[in-house]
């Protein structure tokens, strides 16, 4: 059986999430010994809040990566992208004649990618509403009820509660209470979000390699 095909962006989403899940790994084995009944500490509690934000901050960093990945090489159509191309115009009136000027197609699509990841980077993927949008941008259409069939949960509406959670914390330096059990709940959600996204995306366009 061939492996899964995966975007670059998913690849980087695997390792950030990973990357947080050292979080949950700590508290529960703080100083390398299983993590003992009783009250967390307040660090542990940060230790779980930190992973909340980092699960967070890796779904939004992939669907902007992906963003970045699939338009570029293969300008899906969409009135949200067409939208967004007229708003990279604007910002930056000389992209068309540097688009023009570039000496081959691998260069014209390098000056917009380079404007598309400026653009990208004034924008966040957080919450329901910006994962519609992301998938609009890539041409990928995915129903709720498909992410509430791969999460077992109401996806959107968990979704937003944990987004909510990582805008009090990050924002707001609020401290709410994230505890053990929903944190890791949190990161299969967002794991499960992603992968569902990416499948479905690499149906439609066939990843391309990185260069070094």
């Amino acid at each position: 059986m061939s492996r899964q095909a995966k975007t670059n962006a998913f690849k980087v989403f695997e390792a950030n999430l990973e990357r947080a899940s050292a979080f949950l790994r700590i508290f529960d084995a703080p100083g390398g010994k299983p993590r003992g009944q009783g009250q967390p500490s307040d660090d542990e509690k940060e230790l779980l809040r930190g992973s909340l934000v980092f699960a967070v901050g890796a779904l939004d960093a992939y669907l902007s990566e992906l963003v970045l990945e699939i338009v570029p090489e293969h300008a899906p159509s969409s009135p949200h992208l067409r939208e967004a191309l007229k708003a990279i115009a604007k910002n930056d009136p000389g992209l068309s004649l540097r688009v023009a000027l570039a000496g081959d197609d691998r260069a014209r699509k390098d000056e917009f990618r380079d404007a598309l990841e400026d653009w990208l980077a004034t924008k966040s993927f957080h919450g329901p509403e910006k994962i519609v949008m992301a998938l609009s941008y890539v041409g990928c259409s995915i129903e709720w009820d498909e992410f509430d069939k791969a999460t077992g949960t109401d996806t959107a509406k968990e979704l937003s509660r944990i987004t909510d959670e990582r805008h009090a914390i990050v924002h707001n330096g609020q401290q709410p209470y994230t505890r053990r059990r929903l944190a890791g709940q949190s990161h299969d959600l967002i794991a499960e979000i992603a992968t569902l996204i990416d499948r479905e995306v690499c149906k439609l366009y066939r990843p391309r390699r990185r260069s070094s």
